[in-house]
């Protein structure tokens, strides 16, 4: 079989992730603060709700996973028709999630914690439906590393021309309005770029269990979160991720109260944009140099590490734009790395345990997001609830602009440093052993022809 990806399936993919994003930025950027400056939510009581729903969201992931690898094979495939479904019903929820507690006043709290729970088990559907596409739709692995570097260019991508604008269409971080357009702009081009994406991509590995070939049961789970590679990728991602999420979480309170102009977070976006693009352009050829695990170690030190340079004068603004490159760079090279090592280790599962798990090893990655979400998500929560962050100021104390401070620098260092200590030691799929693997699973799958 053709294992060429076509010019119209990559617009297609493209497309396809491009709708996938704007649920997950928006909620680790805006929900926050739009809890507590608009809905009057207090903070600790908004960590408490992350940290609590997206642990148990989280848990629901690899269940979800499962039953979407245990689904029938369609002509439309395997993964879009679930892909589809999960999208209409996510788009709905969403929805609920900003406007109810607008709604409903006297039991914001509670309509809070619903809308919240039930995003974390719609939004796998569509999520892992999506991020196992890949692994089927070539096994050719330069179309892999290209739909890789694709997946992760336009995700942060289209994360940062969503950050550039989103302060834009808001204003302020304080009235309703600017939160319900955003919301149904970015929630039209969710529907429309999902739906006509999934349309267009084409699912070449066939999912079906083939005669003699196992199919994993429930219970197999734990196995395959145990293999190595799937192990050592879920920790050092865990931690990566944490450093994100409370980076995202507070980045909006950055600009608004230490710098004091939120404006110039759609310049910081820019400029990370920028750094991204640079990164990207580089990756692919950087993969065939050094390998996959070496140029992710990388990304995840220059994302820790660089961005400190912003303590030499903490509002000086050129230095806080050196940093976001940094930033920029950095994510720029590890984000499509990850969906990249995300289909390696669903390769690395059938050879070792003999069956395809596409929905499982997504399900884990999904998983990780969302413990990343909720702890990520509740430090900075108790962290200005514990030195007194009130939504009616218009400046805030010096301990807590101290403490916002710290979490977009000193916080995501420490993460991310720790994610590539992890992956450093533990990670076992250098580049010699995934050329071994590819070649292994030709032969294979060859023979079953």
């Amino acid at each position: 079989m053709n294992q060429k990806v076509t010019l119209k399936e990559k617009i297609a993919y493209a497309l396809t992730n491009l709708g996938n994003i704007p649920i997950q930025t928006l909620i680790s950027t805006y929900l926050l603060i739009f809890y507590t400056n608009v809905v009057g939510l207090d903070p600790a009581a908004c960590a408490t709700l992350f940290l609590i729903a997206r642990i148990l969201d989280g848990i629901n992931d690899p269940f979800v996973g499962f039953v979407i690898d245990h689904l029938p094979t369609t002509k439309w495939g395997h993964f879009r028709p679930s892909l589809i479904v999960g999208t209409i019903l996510c788009s709905l929820n969403f929805l609920l999630l900003w406007f109810g507690p607008m709604m409903v006043p006297a039991g914001k709290l509670v309509v809070a914690y619903i809308s919240y729970i039930l995003i974390g088990v719609l939004f796998p559907v569509m999520d892992i439906s999506l991020n196992s596409l890949l692994p089927v739709m070539t096994e050719d692995m330069e179309e892999r590393n290209m739909l890789s570097s694709l997946k992760g260019f336009v995700y942060t991508l289209g994360s940062l021309v969503l950050g550039m604008a989103a302060p834009i269409i808001l204003g302020n971080t304080t009235e309703a309005g600017g939160y319900v357009k955003l919301v149904l702009i970015t929630t039209a081009v969710i529907l429309a770029f999902s739906i006509v994406g999934a349309a267009g991509v084409k699912e070449r590995v066939q999912v079906k269990q083939e005669k003699g070939q196992a199919q994993y049961k429930l219970r197999d789970l734990l196995i395959i979160l145990t293999r190595r590679p799937v192990l050592a990728t879920f920790m050092c991602s865990l931690s990566y991720y944490i450093g994100m999420m409370v980076l995202n979480a507070v980045n909006a309170y950055f600009y608004t109260y230490v710098l004091g102009n939120l404006t110039l977070f759609s310049v910081a976006s820019m400029v990370q944009m920028a750094a991204l693009v640079v990164a990207t352009l580089l990756a692919s050829m950087l993969i065939k140099r050094i390998g996959k695990k070496k140029l992710y170690i990388v990304g995840l030190v220059i994302f820790g590490i660089l961005p400190l340079v912003r303590f030499i004068q903490v509002t000086n603004v050129a230095l806080v734009m050196v940093a976001t490159a940094f930033i920029g760079f950095g994510s720029g090279l590890c984000t499509p790395l990850a969906y990249g090592i995300q289909a390696d280790n669903t390769d690395y599962i059938e050879l070792e345990l003999g069956y395809r798990a596409e929905g499982a090893v997504a399900a884990l990655s999904s998983f990780i997001t969302k413990c990343a979400m909720g702890i990520g998500g509740a430090i900075p929560g108790y962290l200005l609830a514990m030195v007194g962050f009130n939504a009616e100021a218009a400046v805030q104390t010096e301990s807590v602009n101290v403490a916002i401070t710290m979490c977009v620098t000193i916080v995501p260092a420490v993460f991310a440093l720790m994610g590539a200590a992890i992956f450093g030691i533990f990670y076992p799929l250098t580049k010699g052993k995934l050329d071994e693997q590819v070649e292994t699973l030709r032969k294979l799958h060859g023979g079953k022809k």
